[in-house]
């Protein structure tokens, strides 16, 4: 293998420790809540808490990654995000939750931010679309986390062993793979840029940054209505069996995965603001089934496709982002990233209120009313061409 495909290599790898330990942890929160008694409104405030220290670890690894390089803040906070998912299952009282949870969520943010920085470069390095591939990646190793999760329950593993095992195969895996991502030179080589030491230092243009971010927290905001309230409103809003809701989040995760391995080769033909616009037109399609469902089977329908219809947008906001500011790639797709966390901070509170105020037949009105602002600002994914062949071939790189 070349040292290219090497790197790629890693940063796939790099995706699934993520996705895996992720899911792993997050699918054990209801156990974890119920040993030490939380309320609904306990988890929130645990979930809010985790969140908002994300977006901490995220900006923190846009600084980082700009002294050390991305391959080693990547390696550091994978790392980190690996030791710390052992902890919260063993937190005693709600108080002690929040902090391990917390230090779960700093690393967690830092490893979303480095990861695609890596992804990113890479792709430019390959002068060809992956970052749907490396998506795919982290989406596939969820879905594993989550069997291994309810497969350990069932058996009856206790809370906190059952994730060293995960912790073990992060950190082996981040071990043999970390001198594989591409160094600080490498990915200087790919963003067509001068080195860190030689480059002057540019300021980030926030309004096309913000324009970017706008419609990715769209994106994660109508994600997270999905994933955490989808099953309650086919349930308490359509009268669907309680089976049915765990369901809903399955068949909405399972058509996001299957759209994204066809992602990159999609992308390289129509470009990333046609694929883009068309999702996101799906996307206001589905959520009209969704919101006018007469049935929770007609809605179960519209969850899946709006799964698919979504599933491009992280990875070309995190190509488009550094594409706006070539010099500062690392920092754009830090502060791109933290859309990701107001997405799902907005999302909790909001849809929690016009549920409590309308019913939980109205849930979804407001992830319809944000859904247009995707097909409305595809423009803004159109990001510069590829590498030339000669850059990609470089051998800084290669």
């Amino acid at each position: 293998m070349t040292r290219l495909q090497l790197a790629r290599t890693a940063v796939f790898v790099a995706f699934a420790i993520q996705g895996l330990t992720f899911a792993s942890l997050i699918t054990r929160l209801e156990s974890i809540a119920t040993k030490i008694d939380l309320s609904a409104g306990d988890v929130f405030v645990v979930l809010g808490i985790t969140t908002a220290v994300g977006a901490v670890g995220s900006v923190v690894a846009g600084h980082l990654a700009t002294r050390i390089g991305s391959a080693a803040t990547l390696s550091l906070m994978l790392g980190g995000a690996s030791l710390t998912a052992v902890a919260p299952a063993f937190a005693p009282t709600m108080a002690t939750l929040l902090v391990l949870n917390g230090a779960y969520g700093f690393f967690l943010g830092g490893v979303d931010a480095s990861m695609n920085m890596q992804g990113t470069a890479t792709q430019d390095a390959y002068a060809r679309p992956l970052m749907n591939g490396f998506h795919a990646m982290w989406s596939a190793a969820a879905v594993l986390g989550a069997v291994y999760a309810t497969v350990t329950i069932a058996l009856g593993v206790p809370l906190g062993l059952d994730m060293i095992p995960i912790a073990l195969i992060g950190l082996a895996a981040n071990a043999a793979t970390f001198r594989l991502l591409l160094p600080p030179e490498a990915v200087d080589a790919a963003e067509h840029r001068a080195s860190s030491t030689q480059r002057p230092k540019v300021q980030l243009p926030w309004l096309p940054l913000l324009l970017v971010a706008v419609p990715t927290f769209a994106m994660w905001f109508i994600d997270s209505a999905a994933s955490a309230w989808g099953g309650i409103y086919v349930v308490d809003g359509l009268g669907a069996a309680a089976a049915v809701g765990p369901a809903i989040y399955a068949g909405y995760q399972l058509v996001l995965l299957v759209v994204r391995l066809p992602g990159d080769r999609l992308v390289a033909r129509f470009g990333p603001e046609r694929v883009i616009r068309t999702g996101g037109i799906v996307g206001v399609g589905a959520l009209v089934l969704i919101v006018a469902a007469p049935h929770w089977s007609v809605a179960a329908v519209g969850f899946a496709i709006l799964g698919g219809s979504l599933a491009m947008v992280p990875p070309q906001s995190f190509v488009a982002a550094a594409h706006i500011s070539p010099d500062n790639a690392e920092d754009a797709i830090a502060r791109v990233n933290l859309a990701n966390y107001a997405g799902y901070l907005a999302a909790a509170s909001l849809i929690a209120g016009v549920a409590e105020l309308f019913g939980e037949r109205s849930m979804f009105v407001i992830p319809l009313a944000i859904s247009v602002l995707i097909p409305l600002m595809a423009r803004r994914f159109a990001t510069r061409p590829a590498a030339t062949k000669e850059t990609k071939e470089s051998p800084s790189v290669s």
